[in-house]
């Protein structure tokens, strides 16, 4: 099977959407991103795998000690999966950049990867299952 240009679109869109929620710390946003079974797996950067709402917890513990976040995600490769057209495996790339605030302050960079399965769903794309593989954590 194949998705067609507006389901890739949509997608990346989706993309967007959870970064952009990630940088504004907004968590309503964030979990809109996700279906409401929705499974994340953070433990390569020192989170919990479990649950959407466990895992939006942790975000907000920890997102919270910094002033300033900026998220991107690119590079999305989408492959849809046999003999569905409702299902699709995704893989980006991410990076984000956090501001601790102090002064002067303490500025830290993670990079890495994502790997989604994506579903269609009445609202459009959701995120069914998320693992993150960071790849680094530096001072910039």
């Amino acid at each position: 099977m194949s998705l067609n240009a507006e389901d890739r679109a949509e997608i990346n869109e989706l993309l967007s959407r959870y970064a952009w929620a990630m940088a504004d710390k907004d968590w309503t946003a964030w979990r809109a991103t996700l279906t409401p079974d929705a499974t994340v797996d953070y433990t390569t950067a020192g989170g919990v795998a479990g649950t959407a709402d466990e895992a939006m917890a942790w975000l907000d513990q920890t997102m919270g000690g910094f002033d300033v976040t900026m998220s991107a995600v690119g590079n999305a490769v989408i492959d849809p999966t046999d003999n569905d057209d409702d299902t699709a495996s995704v893989r980006s790339l991410y990076r984000m950049v956090m501001r601790i605030p102090g002064d002067p302050p303490t500025y830290l960079e993670a990079s890495g990867w994502y790997r989604d399965t994506v579903v269609r769903t009445g609202g459009g794309w959701r995120i069914a299952d998320r693992f993150e593989q960071m790849l680094y954590v530096r001072p910039t």
